[in-house]
């Protein structure tokens, strides 16, 4: 009795798994031969699982989503549609791939895998598309224009005896490639709403760093004009030199602010200073941006630290007041420290002519400053004649006129309120070099044969030879 009891027991659990194992396996291969998809299986986040493919198919197709691709970048947004690009998603095979999940192994194999996805295991199929590598490229070129822009760094305006502060801005710039990299990706995934790749810019100077800064502490104007190479090389290097801050001890560099003046960077020909003559060159008329910067530096009362005149007087500032630049040579750059405890603000602008030079800073760091010049001498110049045989006979050509040299010294002279000088400061002694003038003239005309049968009335007698007209001229140069 007991036995047997004991034998029912063990053989009803046996009987058991075998039957639960026999059922089970009914509903397996029933699922495997279904026309349904399996469970939890999904195309971009849509769950198609236990629905045919007419009704996947349908499914898919209410999606809006698969209508267009959301770009964005912070709080601006994009819409690229499917026309666009010629993005074409087939719908049709990509569903045929999710039928498949679960059916192409072997019997066992596929049953373990159905079983799987009953108890909660999730598949995703990608979806099938393709479209156009140019037009999307192209989309985004398009999207890069809207979407760039400048870093601009924290101004300052003065109006009305007042200053006040317009806040910096970072720059941005899209990159396209890496951008249609990320897009191609996220689509592998299913996903359409996507972040453009777009590097940031920090601003250099920012709206901290002009506080405290209330007060014009020197300011300086020259005219310009004239060869439109010229005009524009000054307007250009006013912006290049505009809006720098300097901290406590730190330096002004006119030339590594402008960097070299190249085509590539811009400049435009004009005429330049070589060897004590005006010459067509790159970069013409930036000097007088160079000099413009250094009578507002001595105005505010800057550390001026590098600055040389020109081998030519200019004629928009006075003796002694210029500052030359040129390229390739450390020692004609224009330098200036700031000697205060406060940051300092340079602004530098065109308007109608003329060229602007400013500097700001603390109320507690304004002096009252004029600057003089003092003539030391003059030297040299006139004019040296020479017979040249290319000339014609008679006739004289200026290759160059003379020029006398100069000697100037430049102090800067602090005052007090009532206007009396408390402090003379020498800045510099310049010197501008003499130049010798050049003057070709044709051989002497010879004497005139005598005509023995010629007679000759009353008061007729024979002269010497007349010179002939003045050659080329070249006029004496003037400082760039």
């Amino acid at each position: 009795m007991s036995f047997l009891s004991e034998n029912k027991k063990t053989i009803i659990p046996v009987g058991v798994v075998i039957a639960v194992l026999a059922i089970g396996t009914g509903i397996l291969s029933a699922q495997v031969s279904s026309d349904k998809i399996a469970k939890n299986v999904s195309i971009a986040g849509v769950n198609l699982g236990g629905k045919t493919k007419a009704e996947a198919l349908k499914a898919l197709d209410s999606q809006s989503k698969f209508k267009n691709i959301n770009l964005k970048h912070a709080k601006k947004y994009w819409t690229v549609s499917v026309d666009d690009i010629d993005l074409n998603i087939d719908f049709s095979k990509t569903v045929d791939k999710a039928y498949r999940v679960n059916r192409d192994g072997g019997f066992f194999s596929n049953s373990m895998s159905m079983l799987r996805s009953d108890f909660g295991k999730k598949t995703s199929v990608p979806l099938e598309m393709d479209y156009s590598d140019a037009k999307l490229e192209e989309k985004l070129v398009e999207i890069k224009g809207e979407l760039d822009s400048p870093v601009k760094n924290a101004t300052l305006e003065y109006k009305n005896e007042k200053t006040s502060v317009i806040p910096e801005e970072s720059g941005r710039e899209m990159k396209v490639l890496a951008s249609k990299s990320k897009i191609k990706n996220e689509l592998k995934k299913d996903n359409f709403d996507i972040d453009l790749v777009v590097k940031l810019e920090e601003a250099k100077f920012k709206a901290a760093d002009l506080k405290g800064i209330d007060t014009l502490l020197g300011a300086y104007s020259t005219n310009y004009g004239g060869v439109a190479g010229r005009s524009y090389n000054i307007e250009k290097s006013a912006r290049d030199t505009n809006g720098v801050v300097l901290k406590p001890g730190e330096e002004f560099s006119f030339n590594g602010l402008t960097g070299d003046k190249t085509l590539a960077r811009g400049y435009k020909v004009a005429p330049v200073i070589e060897s004590g003559q005006l010459v067509p060159g790159i970069g013409g008329g930036v000097c007088q941006t160079s000099s413009t910067i250094f009578n507002a530096a001595l105005l505010a009362g800057m550390e001026i630290t590098t600055r040389r005149n020109h081998t030519i007087p200019s004629d928009y500032v006075d003796l002694g007041r210029d500052a030359t630049v040129a390229d390739g040579n450390p020692g004609q750059d224009f330098k200036f420290k700031n000697p205060f405890k406060h940051n300092v603000y340079i602004k530098n602008y065109t308007l109608n002519g003329k060229l602007h030079s400013q500097i700001y800073g603390s109320k507690e760091d304004f002096q009252k400053i004029d600057i003089s010049t003092q003539m030391l001498g003059s030297f040299g110049g006139g004019n040296k004649t020479v017979v040249d045989a290319s000339v014609p006979a008679g006739k004289k050509v200026v290759v160059k006129y003379g020029r006398p040299g100069y000697s100037v010294a430049t102090y800067r002279i602090f005052k007090d309120e009532q206007g009396n000088t408390v402090k003379t400061e020498k800045i510099a002694i310049s010197t501008y070099p003499a130049q010798v003038g050049l003057i070709k003239v044709g051989p002497a005309k010879p004497a005139a044969k005598p005509n023995p049968g010629a007679k000759r009335g009353p008061n007729q007698q024979s002269g010497p030879a007349v010179g002939g007209t003045t050659g080329q001229v070249v006029s004496p140069g003037r400082g760039i």
